[in-house]
């Protein structure tokens, strides 16, 4: 039996209705998922830079950059059953957070 082709609401990419939750593709429901871990990762890692370029010790914020990372991967497999699949997310979104350290919010 075959899926029903549905959009996403949020990128309004076409993907099976099987894989889609609430209306969102995996790859919404795992970015929204994680957001928040996101914006923490860029701010420990900009921390990280700015306490580096003082030549202050930066083993501890390390850690925390590596526990943030490692709640994001459990976020990601609480969603996804398929190791391999779950892997690709988890690295699509830390490219996505180590491009994001580099960005200013505004006010």
């Amino acid at each position: 039996m075959s899926s029903i082709l549905v959009f996403c609401r949020d990128c309004a990419k076409q993907v099976p209705s099987s894989q889609t939750k609430n209306g969102y593709c995996l790859d919404c429901q795992v970015r929204r998922s994680v957001a928040d871990l996101r914006e923490e990762h860029a701010r420990l890692w900009r921390k990280r830079e700015r306490y580096r370029s003082q030549n202050a010790n930066v083993e501890q914020i390390g850690r925390q950059i590596a526990r943030v990372e490692d709640r994001m991967a459990l976020r990601i497999k609480e969603l996804i059953s398929n190791e391999r699949e779950a892997a690709d997310l988890l690295r699509r979104e830390l490219e996505t957070a180590r491009g994001q350290r580099y960005t200013i919010k505004g006010v």
